[in-house]
């Protein structure tokens, strides 16, 4: 199911392979999501991250309800450093509209949170025609998200059931990451973190919500349960 996924993208981004055939490269990109190294794969280690790279420029657009779980988690990447990854999950959708990777955390943080799920909101209703008349966030007890108080934002503190959508979320991408000894390459940085997590969570979005992609006016709408 993946690799049809990855095969559809391709096109989209119209990805014509010199050496290796469109479904071999699917195949691997598939695998390599799923937990394979990126040294086991069908195609050379180079190769893979290359066409990684190139799925890592799509755009694309998911519907969304304005009820969202936030949260964030650690991602250590070597030698003891960590980033913090952090989701937005759509409660009634189930798509991740945004993600972000920071240094730290903070009240600021929020805030850029806030404003790029408004320029989602903005890109769902110009595209899909979504009209979303009010927006919730629900979070655990971070002392960061007292900042959605400040900002003059609806919130709610939920310790479980509805927030359990974002840990969903971080439960398929720890359950992967767990199969690279739980943290990353020697030479990750935050800009090569971003764009592994870019591919992944498109791959995320594209099997458990509708995925739009504007340029082609292609939906992919896979659609499997959620864990």
């Amino acid at each position: 199911m993946l690799t049809q996924v990855i095969l559809v993208l391709m096109e989209y981004i119209n990805l014509k392979p010199r050496f290796y055939s469109s479904e071999v490269i699917a195949s691997a990109l598939a695998s390599y999501l799923s937990g394979l190294s990126s040294w086991r794969t069908s195609l050379p280690h180079s190769t893979l991250l290359y066409y990684l790279r190139r799925l890592s420029c799509i755009k694309y657009v998911v519907p969304i309800s304005g009820f969202y779980a936030v949260d964030e988690t650690k991602i250590m990447v070597i030698k003891g450093q960590y980033y913090y990854v952090w989701i937005v999950r759509d409660v009634k959708t189930g798509a991740i509209p945004f993600f972000m990777v920071t240094s730290s955390r903070s009240g600021v943080h929020v805030l850029i949170v806030l404003t790029n799920v408004k320029n989602a909101e903005k890109e769902a209703e110009k595209v899909l025609k979504t009209r979303i008349d009010k927006v919730i966030y629900i979070h655990d007890g971070a002392t960061i998200y007292n900042a959605f108080t400040w900002l003059n934002v609806e919130h709610k503190r939920v310790t479980f059931n509805e927030r359990d959508y974002a840990e969903q979320g971080f439960r398929s991408l720890k359950h992967r990451i767990s199969s690279m000894d739980f943290h990353f390459p020697w030479n990750t940085n935050r800009f090569t973190l971003t764009r592994w997590l870019s591919v992944f969570f498109l791959a995320y979005n594209a099997l458990y919500a509708p995925v739009y992609l504007p340029d082609r006016g292609v939906i992919i709408n896979v659609n499997i349960p959620n864990e």
